[in-house]
């Protein structure tokens, strides 16, 4: 389960710093304010870091799926990605609260504890099953 948790990482680091292109502009409300002023685009910065947010769940949990049936608990951990993704990357894009640095510890974790909990539920899983069959 090593192997998961490195593509894991290595699915952050494609999605964080090579795919997401304009993306990395666009959900930053500053280059928003530059380029169109108007007020219809004041929060359009939004929906951008949303959709990076969204990315970056999917490809990072991918090798969740690809090697672990989870089922629903994948669905509650990459809401729960998306969510967190999005606050640590408006702290540091939009409120410039946070580096880089805090930025992308703040994601290293958030990968380890997403498959630390998957890593729980299995074993828990096969304990249970485990008994289950004990008892027929």
């Amino acid at each position: 389960m090593i192997y998961v948790l490195l593509m894991m990482i290595f699915m952050h680091i494609l999605d964080d710093f090579h795919f997401q292109g304009c993306l990395a502009n666009l959900k930053q409300k500053d280059w928003w304010k530059k380029n169109y002023p108007q007020k219809l685009y004041e929060n359009d910065y939004k929906i951008s870091l949303i959709m990076h947010c969204f990315s970056w769940a999917f490809l990072t949990m991918l090798p969740l799926i690809l090697f672990c049936n989870v089922g629903f608990l994948f669905i509650i951990m990459f809401a729960v990605n998306i969510f967190v993704h999005y606050i640590v990357d408006d702290l540091k894009a939009n409120q410039k609260m946070i580096s880089l640095t805090t930025d992308q510890l703040c994601h290293l974790l958030q990968i380890f504890l997403t498959w630390l909990v998957i890593i729980v539920w299995i074993i828990f899983s096969l304990v249970h099953l485990t008994h289950s069959l004990k008892d027929i």
